[in-house]
Order: C-alpha cells, then sequence, then structure tokens
C-alpha cells in the first residue's frame, strides 16, 4: 500500500441515534470526506479533476463494524491507495478512535474514471498528468 492520509471527524450529535451511537450508514459519508481530503493533499481535488473534464463514480463499497462510535468522540480516518492502475482506484480505510487508537471499522472503496460524456477511460492515456498523481499517492 502506498501513503496514508489521515482526516480527523467529531460525531455530531445529529450522526447518532437515541443511545448516542453513530449510525453506520455515516462511516460511508466518512469515507466520502477522507478520501477527498486526501486528494486535496495530493493537489488534485475533485475540483480540479472534474475541470479536467474527469469524474471518479464509486463503482463499489464495503464497511466492516468492529465497535460502535459515539457521540462525542473523534475518529480518525486513516485512507490509502490499495491499488490504481489508470482505469480503476481502490481505496481502503481505517477508522480508529483518536485518543484510544481502538479500531471502529474498516472498509473500501472502488472507483472508476469516466469522461464528460460518462465513457470510460483510462487516466494512464488520456490524462497522464492526473495519472501521475494518482501513481505517486500509491
Amino acid at each position: 500500500m502506498g501513503k496514508t492520509y489521515v482526516w480527523d471527524h467529531k460525531i455530531q450529535y445529529y450522526e447518532t441515534d437515541q443511545m448516542q451511537i453513530a449510525h453506520h450508514s455515516n462511516y460511508i459519508r466518512w469515507f466520502e470526506e477522507a478520501r477527498t481530503a486526501a486528494m486535496e493533499e495530493a493537489g488534485l481535488g475533485y475540483e480540479e479533476m472534474e475541470a479536467a473534464g474527469v469524474i471518479s463514480p464509486v463503482v463499489s463499497v464495503s464497511a466492516k463494524y468492529h465497535m460502535m462510535s459515539c457521540f462525542p468522540e473523534t475518529l480518525r480516518i486513516a485512507v490509502e491507495i490499495a491499488d490504481y492502475n489508470g482505469a480503476r482506484m481502490r481505496l481502503c480505510y481505517r477508522v480508529t478512535e483518536k485518543t484510544s487508537g481502538e479500531l471502529r471499522c474498516t472498509g473500501e472503496s472502488e472507483h472508476c474514471y469516466l469522461d464528460a460524456e460518462h465513457k470510460l477511460i483510462s487516466l494512464k492515456r488520456s490524462k497522464p498528468e492526473i495519472h501521475a498523481i494518482l501513481d505517486a499517492m500509491k
């Protein structure tokens, strides 16, 4: 795996149920927030990609819950590119409680790349400057 990007998230009250436990669906959102922050940190935010005519939809996403997270904890989401070949990218996520380091959730997401007409593209061939940044992230 490549470089690890880290993003912190303080659980908000509205993200919880009556027992102040974070709802499981929030982890998928937090994965996306961490992924977006990692891309921006690497110098390739989604704004820049879309301005270059590239969109990157989620093809699949999964999460494995290890332990509950509660309000008002702060979670640390680590994201790494597990696999990238120019046409597809797979990322791994590891969510821990920031202070204790307790593992709360692990997950993956897979993405492809489309042009403005929503046709599959290889960044390696069609956008070598974007490919170079993603390749360096792994």
